[in-house]
């Protein structure tokens, strides 16, 4: 009788202190799962999405897009361009005071040559993208250019 009242109270003893160690684990299990959720990616390119497009009609046309505000980064991903009669040129992507890119017109359908290129330029606050055409002559008519990309929020 005695030895069974000792196996009852070691089986009791031991559920206690499997029970405890089992909510301290399970509330650190809790409190990390907790924190992981609070935590967001802010620069995420979904987060905050570029486009623009800018236009022009007369010759000797400059696209200048608008400058990035400040403090925020503009990571241009993707540029497009077209324009009326200019086969076989090339436009410019600048920012910083120097050309970024080549654009290439690689393709010409009545009348329009168009460019569309992948990319990886970064503006910072108040630089403004600009695209023209390099040694177009006569200078293109009705040039119009499309920046995508997306902002990151600076320090």
């Amino acid at each position: 009788m005695q030895r069974l009242k000792r196996l009852v109270l070691f089986a009791a003893l031991a559920g206690a202190v499997l029970t405890v160690v089992g909510i301290g684990t399970e509330s650190r299990a809790i409190a990390q799962a907790v924190r992981a959720a609070l935590v967001q990616n802010v620069d995420e390119p979904g987060r905050h999405p570029y486009i623009e497009t800018v236009t022009c009609e007369t010759g000797n046309c400059v696209l200048t897009f608008p400058a990035v505000p400040s403090g925020q980064r503009l990571v241009v991903t993707s540029v497009s361009a077209e324009s009326f009669a200019i086969s076989g040129r090339v436009l410019e992507l600048r920012g910083h005071g120097t050309v970024i890119q080549y654009l290439p017109i690689t393709s010409f359908f009545n009348n329009v040559g168009s460019s569309n290129l992948h990319n990886l330029s970064y503006f910072d606050a108040g630089e403004s993208p600009s695209i023209l055409c390099f040694d177009c002559n006569p200078n293109p008519t009705n040039l119009s250019a499309t920046l995508s990309g997306y902002f990151i929020s600076l320090p």
